[in-house]
Formats: structure tokens, C-alpha cells, sequence
């Protein structure tokens, strides 16, 4: 059975770089590909595949949103990021939305190919060069210190998604952290961009699911 992979890069230059390195393998099948992460996830959940390519950083649902949509919906598929990035934050970013592993637009084809084929067996790959930022972040948690890593949402954010989860309108929110019903909604236009939810209901879920109420 071919390995179902689904690629997902704003830029149709690296979309047709990696689909080209990647069909060089008999045993890889591209079955799809998306400039956004949100076309991205609309197609993982059409096509179903067995590993998705994508970048960190695209417009609409970026990386980090998508990653955890993928994680929630489609617990099977793994991912791959591909990314320009070299940013220890950003692999640790993408490291704890679930991705199953991290590599630099710097790679060859053949290691990109040899990626696809362990994350799809169930292995793990980080770019060698960023491998020691994982170590000292776990050093880090082992010895009970605070992980590094910024969390997806701002400490107003969250603020504001534990409120609506609670059931507070926008205008009862302003009135308990002291900022306007505008400046939630702003808040909201924000956390909505990066969890990839659109309604209020989803929203409250996505915060019980992360444990913020």
C-alpha cells in the first residue's frame, strides 16, 4: 500500500518542489494539495491521508491551528511540518500541537522522502540541528521547571475564551476584565484566527478540551 500524502504550502513553488521530490518514490502517492490551512483541512478530512505536509506559518489557519484541528479530528494522520522556520519556539510550537515531526526547507529530497516514511511508521524526525532545542525544553520539564514554549493564546485571550465559556456576553466580559465590548470582540476576531473556530459553542468546547474553564 502507497503512503497517501497530502501537501500544504501557501507557495506553489514548494508545493510543486515537494510534490516532485516526493513522487520520485513509488511507494508515496501526493493524493492532494492546498495553499491554506484551512483548504488544507477541508481536504484532510475528505481524502483522509496518511501524512500531511505542512508549513508553519500560511495565512487564514496558520500551522499551530491547523495542527491541533488535525490532532482532534483525524488522530491517525500524521504530520510533517516543512518549514523555512529555524526558530527553536516555533518547533516547540509545532512539537506540542502534534506534529510527529519537524524539518527546514533546507533538506534534500531523499531525507524528505525518508521522513514521510517514518512518521508514517509511526516514528518521529526532527531537523538534527534543532534536535538539541527538544532535549534541553524536556531537561527543562524533568527537573519541574516551566516549559519555554508560549502558549497558543495570549494571557488576555484566555482571559476572555474562560469568560465566554462560562457563558458571558461580550458586553458581561467587558464588564469583568474592565475593557469594551469592541475590545473583546477584538480579542475574539484573534482567538478565532488561531484555533481555527468560528462559532461561539466551538469556542467554549475548544476551551473545556484545552482545560482553561
Amino acid at each position: 500500500m502507497k503512503i497517501r500524502v497530502l501537501v500544504v504550502d501557501d507557495f506553489p513553488l514548494v508545493r510543486e518542489g515537494l510534490i516532485a521530490s516526493l513522487e520520485v518514490d513509488p511507494d508515496i502517492e501526493v493524493i492532494g494539495e492546498a495553499a491554506d490551512g484551512q483548504a488544507g483541512l477541508e481536504l484532510a478530512r475528505e481524502l483522509r491521508p496518511d501524512v500531511v505536509l505542512v508549513d508553519m506559518r500560511m495565512p487564514g489557519l496558520g500551522g499551530p491551528p491547523m495542527l491541533a484541528r488535525l490532532r482532534e479530528e483525524l488522530p491517525e494522520t500524521r504530520v510533517l511540518v516543512v518549514t523555512a522556520s529555524e526558530k527553536a519556539e516555533t518547533l516547540l510550537e509545532a512539537v506540542a500541537a502534534g506534529a510527529a515531526g519537524y524539518l527546514t526547507k533546507r533538506v534534500s529530497g531523499r531525507e524528505l522522502r525518508h521522513a514521510v516514511i517514518t512518521v508514517h511508521g509511526g516514528g518521529s524526525v526532527i531537523t538534527p540541528a534543532l534536535a538539541r532545542h527538544l532535549l534541553r525544553e524536556y531537561s527543562h520539564v524533568s527537573r519541574g521547571e516551566p516549559m519555554s514554549i508560549r502558549p497558543l493564546l495570549a494571557q488576555r485571550e484566555q482571559e476572555v475564551l474562560r469568560l465566554l465559556a462560562q457563558g458571558c456576553t461580550d458586553r458581561e466580559i467587558g464588564g469583568k476584565l474592565y475593557i469594551s465590548p469592541r475590545t473583546v470582540q477584538n480579542h475574539l476576531t484573534r482567538i478565532r484566527e488561531k484555533t481555527g473556530m468560528r462559532r461561539r459553542s466551538e469556542l467554549a468546547r475548544w476551551a473545556v478540551e484545552h482545560a482553561m474553564t
